[in-house]
């Protein structure tokens, strides 16, 4: 007998399939022009980020058929794998260095960025050992340390990269995790007083990292710091004004802003569409933060309950983080918007979370029913039981 699918988050997909269709709009109009003059089809950047959508379908199909208990038993498998290739990347010849980064995985033309898998195979390691009978995470170093350990180790082998940015967010999405989970506040403002500091140090350390952290604050006191894309960025934000200039008409995508259908497409919507554009964005991502996290309060387990909260930190926060470095509120990190920005490994990985919410989701609903059953079956006994 054929699995029959139950009651699906209509609300929550929705969202992400409007914000997949809006992302296809600007990336066409966003690449169009770079898409004619390096490939000869100004659909080229299209074409491969609708395969990517097409895959990603699949990858949420399949994981929200699979129960996120075997989800769960795979994490170390996720997390453990990635690692290992995070550090036969820095192990590797030049040639696999991209961009001057070690970040990315190439085979057979597509890339992929292993950072992706460990945030996601720590996201399922937490949830199930955060969540375990004998976890005591009133206590920092029974309860803590042992988890802080595998938090270190992802982070670290990331910064690797170097990827500062990626790092910071999977630390602020475990940190989220953790206080869910129960962790004491004061333990967790002196980890992430150490965390910042290692992260700031790190952004020292390496001078294109030390460069745009220096930019940031010098442009505070001399707006001519600002850097070129994050300059023409705000143009392109106040071009747009109200209402936009219309879909398909922005001048800033035409070679003056850097990255315009990746992690600055949000740019572009605001130029073509105006605040109502961004607002509208930003409302879709509202719907899946209140979603998820209505998910996981639906959730009996409470691993199920973090897993859910941890898979809808981590796409609302990339979202808003992106958001501030394109209104300039925080340096330039390479942070894309989920389900927006051009790009496969987070498309493909936000989508498997979706998936996951959605298994959540179905299991909550089915632990309802039967719970309901029982109280009717229950019922009956009494009456009948009163009858006789």
């Amino acid at each position: 007998m054929r699995k029959k699918i139950y009651n699906i988050d209509y609300a929550l997909l929705m969202a992400v399939f409007a914000l997949l269709a809006l992302s296809l709009a600007f990336i066409y109009t966003a690449s169009s022009t770079k898409a004619l003059e390096q490939y000869g089809d100004d659909a080229f950047f299209l074409k491969r980020q609708m395969l990517r959508i097409l895959l990603g379908a699949m990858i949420l199909y399949l994981t929200m058929r699979l129960d996120y208990r075997k989800l769960l038993q795979f994490g170390p498998v996720m997390f453990w794998g990635a690692l290992t290739l995070l550090l036969l990347l820095q192990l590797g010849p030049d040639s696999w260095a991209i961009r001057g980064t070690r970040r990315w995985i190439s085979v057979g033309g597509f890339v992929f960025q292993p950072s992706e898998l460990a945030k996601f195979g720590l996201i399922l390691m937490l949830a199930r050992l955060l969540t375990m009978k004998d976890a005591d995470l009133r206590s920092f170093t029974d309860g803590l340390l042992p988890n802080l350990v595998l938090i270190g180790l992802a982070c670290g082998a990331i910064m690797l990269g170097p990827d500062t940015g990626t790092s910071t967010m999977v630390f602020a999405i475990a940190m989220a995790m953790m206080f869910i989970a129960g962790a004491r506040l004061l333990h967790l403002i002196a980890i992430s007083a150490a965390g910042l500091t290692v992260v700031a140090a790190a952004m020292m350390i390496f001078p294109y990292q030390r460069r745009r952290l220096m930019n940031f604050i010098e442009s505070f006191q001399d707006g001519n710091h600002i850097g070129w894309q994050v300059k023409q960025s705000l143009i392109s934000l106040g071009n747009g004004g109200f209402a936009g200039i219309g879909l398909g008409e922005s001048k800033q995508k035409l070679h003056w802003l850097p990255d315009p259908f990746t992690d600055f497409i949000f740019s572009i919507v605001g130029e073509e569409l105006g605040l109502i554009g961004t607002l509208s964005v930003v409302a879709l991502f509202l719907v899946i933060l209140f979603r998820g996290f209505r998910i996981a309060l639906a959730s009996q387990e409470a691993d199920a309950r973090l897993l859910a909260s941890g898979m809808t930190v981590s796409i609302v926060l990339y979202a808003f983080m992106n958001i501030a470095v394109i209104t300039h509120l925080m340096p330039t990190t390479g942070i894309p918007m989920p389900f927006v920005s051009y790009g496969g490994s987070s498309l493909l990985m936000n989508m498997f979370a979706v998936g996951v919410l959605l298994n959540i989701h179905q299991q909550n609903m089915l632990n309802r029913s039967r719970a309901r059953r029982k109280v009717t079956m229950r019922n009956r006994s009494k009456t009948y039981a009163f009858g006789l």
